[in-house]
């Protein structure tokens, strides 16, 4: 049986360890977050191993020698690629697979000899485009222009707008919300579309309002 490590039980670590675990995979999971990982494991009776990613320690009492395959898709781009990295050098894993928050660390991420890189912001502007009516709008050729980029936010049970309507929050005059992510489906945002915890909201914005953006959807 070939056994995975998964670095993060954010929603794109505990739904991959859910799809491997029924293939018949030996999974693991590493995560931060005590309450989350227990959530986890509890759920998927599987493995979970407290800590951070990158810590040698960790990856070593997790059993990361003799991995087929090490995935790091925690939210931190920096993250990803240093337990990636370490599980190559360190423990020789064969194929490491890194998520990347920001597309313009790639390319970084490749040339740094990740085996192969998971860009959820591609991803996401992909499946908003298919979706979309064929009007001509095509997303990837606004973000060539440099300086627009899709946001992507996860509202915790904590944020402010949990529970609020669209035409209730505030916004800043350079973002536009265009895709709501809830239960792996994508619908679109409209005036009396309420908000709830969980739910990935992704927003055309200007990179310069990107980090009022998350203020103001995450407080």
């Amino acid at each position: 049986m070939e056994r995975v490590i998964i670095v993060g039980a954010g929603k794109i670590g505990f739904h991959l360890a859910k799809a491997l675990s029924v293939s018949g995979y030996d999974v693991a999971i590493i995560e931060q977050d005590k309450d989350r990982g227990a959530q986890v494991a509890e759920s998927l009776e599987i493995k979970v191993f407290y800590g951070n990613g990158t810590n040698l320690g960790i990856l070593q009492d997790a059993g990361t020698a003799g991995v087929s395959y090490f995935v790091a898709v925690t939210g931190s781009d920096a993250d990803n690629i240093v337990a990636c990295q370490i599980a190559k050098e360190n423990f020789h894993v064969p194929q490491t697979i890194a998520r990347v928050i920001d597309p313009g660390n790639e390319k970084l991420f490749r040339m740094l000899g990740i085996d192969a890189v998971i860009s959820t912001t591609a991803l996401a502007a992909k499946t908003i485009q298919n979706v979309l009516p064929s009007n001509g709008l095509r997303l990837t050729s606004i973000f060539d222009k440099g300086d627009v980029e899709l946001a992507e936010v996860e509202l915790s049970t904590t944020a402010p707008v949990v529970g609020h309507l669209v035409s209730e929050i505030t916004l800043p005059g350079e973002c536009l919300l265009i895709a709501i992510l809830r239960n792996d489906e994508i619908s679109f945002p409209r005036g009396k579309t309420l908000l709830e915890p969980n739910d990935t909201i992704f927003a055309l914005t200007k990179r310069t309002a990107t980090q009022a953006l998350r203020k103001n959807l995450l407080g």
